[in-house]
């Protein structure tokens, strides 16, 4: 039976306000004068489902919001992209997540977050009809999502994988400094997965992308790898180099466009280098503009993007 999604897109949605340029001196003085503010849609999960869309895929998002402007806003923002928001839930209790990004002119950045209704989240409203319809389920932001810590996890990877769907995650920094426990039961269940390298160092003790993939294989994930920052990626035996950029505006959702994109070529039964491709021409697109979400991205950018970066000509 052919299936219906491509990608469930699944966890942290965020509404980010970004405030540029600031610099150290921000806490010296009593206010500091900026020449930007913007109001993005944020959050691994919801970047993902945003990216994979604008490549052409058919994505379904799944998360809380609350009953709120922001909540409607992350909602209306993934409907423009054509996005089945039908897996997002309300929450009764909680305002919608926001982060506040501050933004330096050498394009890093730093995170005021507020995540209570991202807590809520426990797999629960991904139905198994949704999973039975989708090729791949991937989870955003594992360690910022409180509700799916340990058991919540195993159950949706376990469902996942009983109605024949792929399965991958992406985690974050624990607030409480626990790692492993938190994902090691549904690891046998997870097909993919590249967590970035601060990360991949807490979790398998090395900072050793190939020892780093052999303790992944060992916990009995399928496919995986690390992202490097500015150094690319490895996955599996292979690196996959940065495209070159020449003016980096901003760095948010750099690693999100990877696996946005990266996960795209996989449903698309890509083989994991050329879908490596896809999702470093995403990140190159993404950094360009502020935003976690390239305006520019589309599949014809990012095959573009891709040959430039193959003939040595991107800059």
């Amino acid at each position: 039976m052919e299936r219906k999604i491509d990608i469930i897109s699944a966890g942290l949605m965020v509404y980010d306000i970004l405030v540029s340029p600031v610099d150290e001196n921000l806490f010296k003085v009593d206010t500091t004068h900026i020449d930007s503010i913007n109001y993005k849609t944020g959050g691994d999960a919801l970047n993902v489902a945003l990216d994979a869309a604008k490549l052409g895929v058919k994505v379904c998002m799944g998360g809380v919001v609350g009953n709120d402007m922001p909540g409607r806003f992350l909602k209306e923002e993934a409907e423009k992209a054509g996005v089945d928001t039908s897996g997002i839930v309300i929450s009764k209790e909680n305002q919608s997540s926001v982060s506040v990004v501050l933004c330096k002119e050498d394009g890093q950045r730093y995170f005021a977050y507020y995540g209570k209704a991202n807590n809520e989240f426990d797999g629960t409203g991904i139905s198994d009809d949704l999973l039975a319809d989708a090729k791949l389920l991937y989870i955003g932001s594992m360690m910022s999502l409180k509700g799916m810590e340990g058991e919540p996890l195993y159950n949706l990877f376990a469902r996942a994988k009983a109605n024949g769907t792929m399965t991958a995650m992406d985690t974050t920094w624990p607030k409480d400094g626990i790692w492993m426990p938190k994902l090691e039961k549904a690891l046998p269940y997870c097909d993919i997965f590249i967590p970035s390298l601060y990360e991949a160092k807490e979790l398998c003790g090395t900072d050793k992308p190939e020892e780093i993939v052999k303790f992944l294989h060992s916990k009995g994930v399928k496919t995986a790898g690390v992202k490097l920052g500015k150094n690319g990626v490895f996955i599996e035996d292979f690196y996959m180099p940065a495209f070159n950029c020449d003016k980096v505006v901003d760095t948010t959702g750099a690693g999100d466009a990877f696996m946005g994109g990266f996960l795209t070529g996989i449903t698309m039964g890509k083989s994991l280098y050329d879908a490596a491709l896809l999702g470093s021409a995403t990140s190159n697109i993404c950094i360009r503009e502020i935003g976690a979400v390239s305006s520019a991205l589309s599949m014809e950018n990012a095959e573009k993007t891709i040959s430039l970066h193959l003939d040595g000509t991107l800059k």
